[in-house]
């Protein structure tokens, strides 16, 4: 009678270790997949952050194109990167342009309305 007894224990005490170790596991799983995530999150917030960067330079550069010379290069070359330049209209002092630059698939774009006189004036600035 009491060899029964100790059998029966024995598969509590195992089915009791197997369950807890199955919790486990799923609770180490389930934190892994979370921390996967947010790494994934962070780093596509840190490649918009920087194609932006790049953009901004961008459009910079080619505010300063069109005060000192009066036109803009389709294309503009940074260390950083390169953006692309896209006059949607040029009438006169007007001008109205749109820069964009993609830094490992994540593409920024900033549309500029500016007109030049003594210098640049920059009547509207967007970003998309």
């Amino acid at each position: 009678m009491m060899n029964k007894s100790i059998n029966r224990d024995g598969y509590i005490a195992l089915s009791t270790v197997l369950v807890i170790l199955s919790v486990i596991v799923v609770v180490g799983i389930s934190v892994s997949m979370t921390a996967v995530s947010e790494l994934q999150t962070s780093f596509g917030s840190k490649q918009s952050v920087e194609s932006l960067d790049i953009v901004e330079a961008c459009v910079e550069d080619a505010l300063l194109s069109i005060n000192e010379n009066d036109s803009v290069s389709d294309m503009i070359t940074l260390p950083e990167g390169t953006c692309t330049v896209t006059t949607n209209s040029q009438s006169g002092n007007n001008w109205d342009i749109t820069v964009s630059s993609t830094n490992n698939d994540y593409t920024r774009s900033i549309r500029v309305k500016a007109v030049r006189g003594v210098g640049v004036s920059i009547i509207s600035w967007s970003e998309s």
